[in-house]
């Protein structure tokens, strides 16, 4: 049926890009085939060299990859050539489509704007952008790559963007209440827009896989406090303070037996090393994981992590806080605007006041306290099925 089909727009999508929009992408894209719908994903593919190839994941589920090269602004790129793709599905029938922004206004043809229903996903405002230049202390800025700086120079563009996928969506779908306030707060000519059209939608886990994970994953005994950071490196990340908060808890709180597991690759991967190679306090106490396959970063921290160490100054919805908290392990953050929806101090976690890294490691100290079983059973409102029955509704 002709309702029944839809085209799903991600610029960022496994196995080839890592992160929560790729992640939130894929698993809308399975659970919706799943449910009944032929999905047609066009995603991106690393590399200029790289041809454009179509799989048939199952009978309702096809995934075309375009190229893109890992340079900002790469989904600039991915737009340029996936709007030739999305005409062609709009004139074999396919009337609704789910964008990722920034990409509606950019791969969507206004020629065709008029046959189409539009869900347009938001899993960030551009508050993500100004955090590294309102947070970021003067002695901090040589550890900002040329890559990231190039990525957050492009404010003024993307804020154009993201109000043209306001201006032409049909529905809104903010992954977390925060995002949502701060689209009112930016765009306040729009506000009423976004209040009758959006919805609050958080990215989904899989709960009750881990929930069965962590019951039959036997928690090993090291000797030592277990510290985890995951995501990509990059200063706004929190990376840098994660490393200093774990000095300061070495050093300062003279707690000795407690290790940091960095899961993640970027460019602050050679300050990592060549800060902990000339730091007594550090050395063997800093384990580089580099990318690891989810199911076994899963396992990892199902088995060995206590804590969960997650100072970055901006967040939409962080997939790595939920399901680090379906295993029942308790989340340390800075007091930010972002955190206060995800952590509840005492409870679940703690939060920090920024900047100080030593706050981070006393709350670490503090964190190991929490009851585990509570925190499990809190992150059962993230759970996938019920998050994207939302979805499910407004389609």
């Amino acid at each position: 049926m002709r309702s029944q089909t839809l085209i799903l727009l991600s610029h960022e999508y496994p196995p080839y890009v890592f992160g929560g929009v790729a992640f939130f992408s894929r698993s809308v894209a399975e659970w919706l085939s799943e449910s009944g719908w032929r999905v047609v994903v066009i995603a991106g593919k690393a590399g200029f060299s790289e041809r454009v190839s179509v799989s048939k994941i199952s009978d309702r589920l096809t995934v075309v990859r375009l190229y893109f090269p890992e340079i900002p602004p790469r989904w600039l790129l991915y737009g340029k050539v996936a709007r030739g793709y999305v005409v062609r599905l709009i004139e074999r029938g396919y009337s609704v489509v789910l964008s990722n922004a920034p990409l509606t206004g950019l791969v969507v043809p206004r020629s065709v704007r008029s046959k189409l229903h539009v869900i347009t996903f938001f899993h960030g405002s551009i508050y993500s952008l100004l955090s590294l230049v309102y947070y970021t202390p003067l002695s901090d800025l040589t550890k900002i790559s040329p890559l990231e700086l190039a990525y957050y120079s492009q404010l003024p563009l993307m804020s154009y963007l993201a109000k043209q996928d306001l201006l032409l969506s049909n529905s809104y779908v903010f992954v977390a209440r925060h995002v949502m306030e701060e689209y009112k707060d930016i765009y306040a000519d729009l506000a009423e827009s976004v209040r009758s059209k959006g919805i609050v939608m958080y990215p989904g886990i899989e709960y009750t896989q881990l929930a069965r994970l962590r019951m039959i994953v036997e928690k090993v005994d090291t000797g030592r406090i277990i510290i985890a950071f995951v995501g990509r490196l990059y200063y706004t990340k929190g990376v840098v303070h994660a490393v200093k908060a774990v000095e300061a808890l070495l050093h300062n709180l003279n707690v000795k037996d407690a290790e940091l597991w960095i899961f993640g690759k970027g460019p602050l991967e050679q300050w990592i090393k060549y800060y902990v190679r000339r730091n007594r306090d550090l050395r063997n106490r800093v384990k580089l994981f580099g990318f690891i396959e989810r199911d076994k970063l899963i396992t990892l921290l199902a088995r060995y992590v206590d804590v969960l160490l997650h100072p970055s100054l901006y967040e939409g919805a962080p997939i790595a806080i939920m399901e680090a908290q379906a295993l029942g392990i308790p989340v340390v953050t800075y007091r930010l605007p972002w955190a206060s929806e995800f952590i509840i101090d005492g409870f679940n976690g703690f939060k920090a006041e920024y900047p100080h890294v030593e706050e981070l490691s006393i709350s670490i100290t503090k964190a190991l306290n929490l009851n585990r079983d509570n925190i499990a059973s809190f992150a059962s409102i993230y759970d996938r099925t019920k998050a994207f029955h939302t979805l499910k509704n407004i389609l």
